[in-house]
């Protein structure tokens, strides 16, 4: 069995829910180039692209719209928090 920390699980996770689904988008605040305040999305703004992993304001009920309004266009988002 595989050893592995829970950011690497989450980020292998998301990884593989972006190759597997092009309607798959990842966003929150400092995701992108950054990875995310715990890394949790390190290096897959470059592997999918700024349209697929991109920031947000640091606005929480912004990023809370978006995971909201997205499905209705046919989008799977999965939003990040750094914190709750």
């Amino acid at each position: 069995m595989a050893v592995k920390s829970y950011i690497d699980a989450i980020r292998e996770a998301m990884d593989l829910a972006l190759e597997k689904d092009n309607d798959v988008v990842i966003f929150g605040e400092d995701v992108g180039e950054n990875g995310g305040v715990f890394r949790a999305t390190d290096g897959l703004q470059t592997k999918y692209g700024e349209e697929r992993v991109f920031n947000t304001p640091l606005a929480e009920s912004g990023i809370g719209g978006l995971v909201i309004g997205l499905p209705t266009q046919n989008y799977r988002p999965i939003m990040e928090i750094q914190f709750f």
